[in-house]
Parts: structure tokens; sequence; C-alpha cells
């Protein structure tokens, strides 16, 4: 065992010797990694900083200021911060102030980098804001696509029975009473019998003659 030992170490003292400059690079190149890690993520971790700091100037210009110097401010935060995670809260502040003011295509353009998406509560909000600006716009079939999208994954009992009303109304406004039936089943399946609020979604059921 100590002489197959030993006679590794003098085959790599060996190699070592013959390969000088290849041992110089490699430690050369690990040396410029380790460094070149540490500054990125350190110049990660202050940019992240900035923005939330910066977040908080932009969600209090969009509570106080008119809603063209707020646009204009959260503007220029998404050129500087859009990238970091403070960029999704941004672009909801952003599309609720274009809702607001009756703009749903403006709201769409500011939504559709971050949604639809489903990975995280953040990003299921704005997919939530992105329907109702389709809704809001009219395009009854890219709203009910977000709808159905968030009736299927949204986790919490109250986001499906908001988001599978979303997609009851996208579907009769196209006239698809069969499948806004199907939607206003799936929402009766969310309660108990006896429940006052089945109870009204088994009246809009049997209204579009699917009870």
């Amino acid at each position: 065992m100590d002489d197959a030992f030993t006679s590794r170490i003098l085959l790599f003292t060996a190699w070592a010797q013959r390969n000088t400059q290849t041992l110089i690079l490699g430690v050369v190149v690990v040396v410029v990694l380790v460094v070149g890690s540490i500054w990125f993520f350190g110049q990660r971790a202050g940019t992240y900083a900035e923005a939330a700091i910066q977040l908080e100037q932009v969600q209090q210009a969009a509570a106080t200021a008119p809603p063209e110097e707020a646009i204009a401010e959260i503007e220029r935060y998404l050129a500087r911060f859009g990238d970091t995670p403070y960029g999704i809260e941004a672009r909801l502040v952003l599309g609720e102030i274009h809702l607001d003011a009756g703009n749903p295509a403006a709201a769409i353009d500011v939504l559709t980098p971050v949604a639809p998406s489903y990975r995280d509560p953040l990003r299921l909000q704005a997919t939530f804001l992105l329907a109702v600006a389709y809704e809001q716009a009219e395009n009854w079939s890219e709203a009910a696509s977000a709808y159905e999208g968030l009736a299927d994954r949204a986790e919490m009992s109250f986001q499906r029975q908001e988001a599978t009303e979303g997609l009851a109304r996208a579907h009769l406004a196209q006239g698809d009473t069969v499948a806004a039936a199907d939607a206003f089943r799936r929402l009766v399946d969310e309660f108990e019998e006896g429940n006052p609020v089945r109870a009204y979604y088994e009246m809009r059921l049997y209204e579009l003659g699917g009870a």
C-alpha cells in the first residue's frame, strides 16, 4: 500500500515538473473564477439592496403623485431594476395604474414579460392582473386562457373561485354557453350542499341550461 502511494506521488511529481506552465495556468484560472464570483455576487447583492430601497419610493410615488409622474418614475425604476425580483412588484404597481386609467393595452405590455406564470405568489398575482387587463381590453380568448390557467394552478380556493368566475365571464362574452356552464359547474363543485354561494352558482348554471 505504501509503495503504491509513494509511486503515485512520484508519478505526479514527475508530471508536474513536465507541465509546470499548465499547473500555473490552472491556478490562475481558479483564482480568477473565485475572485470574479465574489465580485459578481457582491455587485448583485448591492443592486438588490438598492432596488429594494428605491421600490419603496416608487410605491410612495404611486400612492401620492399624479398618475403621469408615477408612471414616469416607475418606468425609470424598471429601466434600472426591471431584471431584479423587485421588478415584478414595480410592474404590478404600474399595471394597476394603467388599469385604473382605463388603459389595459399599456397594462398588458407591462405585465407580459412576467406573466402568465405560476412559479411564485408575485407572478401569480401578475397573471391575475394580466387576465383582468385582457378582460378590460375585451380580448376574451386571452382572458379565458389566463383565467383557465389560474383556475387549474392556483393553490388557494378563493383564487380558484375568482379565476373560474373570470373564466365563465370570458366564455359568456364569446357566446360560448357550453364552456361557461362547465365553468359554473366547477364552481358548484367547490362548495358543499346548502352553501348559499353554491346555490348562486347552481342558479347561474340552471340559467344556462346546464343543471
